[in-house]
């Protein structure tokens, strides 16, 4: 057996061109705002920032850059941008690295601006697996970024099975395995959630026995041995730094995700997805 390995920029490529066409349906250029809290920023969060920017100006949409420099500038830039009909989606750099509450500040963001699709509202309506906020107007819920990417690719390879699947996530977070867990679960996978709380023989042996494995632990000390992963398993690596070494699974996984191709690119094509639902709520919510 040899592994397929994931067509990071395919798959994106295709929701690119998706967005191309609906934003040419728009009056208006929607319009995208990023916010970084500057002081706890790091590297990773500014090339992401930087990269959707591109993304946006490739695209024809609109994209306006905020940064705060201490925590009242964060809450009043989200207000602002909350309050400004112009823009259509925010997307705020997280972790935020401060005093302020990360999931309080998920919740400050209005849930119709939401384009990481992380306040409550957008969260609770995923664990309803409702679909539409307004079906006749194709207004669609929107839902975490990269987890949606992660659904995308899997859905992508027809010999991956999501129904009935045992799939294993490694991150708890809200941004990758909560939101992860409950869309796989809609699809009907049956799903397990590891993390640092988690024993590395409770770890081990579920790994052992993931169909699908989805790994997205932001430590590079973090690695998962190649020999724990099941045959035929679909391993779908989200972390920066590699938790898995992709070479040594190309003749046991069915597939695999490698550096050079990275699902980022895909999370960042769901970002612009959700903002064209967000545009849509133009009228109708705000």
């Amino acid at each position: 057996m040899s592994a397929i390995v994931l067509d990071s920029r395919a798959v994106a490529d295709e929701y690119l061109e998706w967005i191309r066409t609906e934003r040419a349906t728009f009056p208006f250029a929607p319009t995208l705002a990023t916010l970084v809290y500057r002081p706890g920023a790091d590297a990773a969060s500014i090339q992401y920032r930087d990269l959707m920017l591109k993304d946006a100006e490739r695209l024809g949409l609109q994209a306006r850059s905020h940064e705060a420099h201490d925590e009242d500038g964060v809450l009043r830039k989200i207000d602002e941008i909350n309050a400004d009909p112009a823009v259509h989606g925010l997307v705020v750099l997280y972790p935020l690295r401060s005093r302020l509450f990360d999931d309080d500040v998920m919740d400050r963001v209005s849930p119709y601006k939401d384009a990481e699709g992380l306040h409550s509202i957008n969260l609770g309506y995923l664990i309803k697996y409702r679909r539409f906020l307004d079906e006749a107007r194709q207004a669609k819920c929107v839902v975490p970024a990269t987890p949606k990417a992660v659904v995308k690719a899997l859905q992508r390879y027809p010999d991956v099975k999501l129904e009935g699947a045992f799939a294993v996530i490694v991150n708890n977070s809200m941004r990758v395995g909560k939101p992860l867990g409950l869309m796989l679960e809609n699809l009907g996978a049956t799903v397990v959630k590891c993390y640092d709380k988690t024993r590395p023989e409770v770890l081990e042996k579920c790994v052992r026995e993931a169909d699908i494995l989805v790994t997205a632990v932001p430590d590079p000390a973090f690695h998962i041995p190649p020999e724990w992963v099941k045959d035929g398993a679909a391993v779908v690596d989200v972390s920066y730094q590699g938790n898995i070494d992709a070479r040594s699974l190309r003749e046991r996984a069915s597939l695999v995700t490698v550096a050079e191709n990275r699902p980022g690119r895909i999370t960042r094509a769901m970002m612009f997805v959700n903002l064209i639902y967000c545009a849509r709520y133009k009228g109708l919510y705000y």
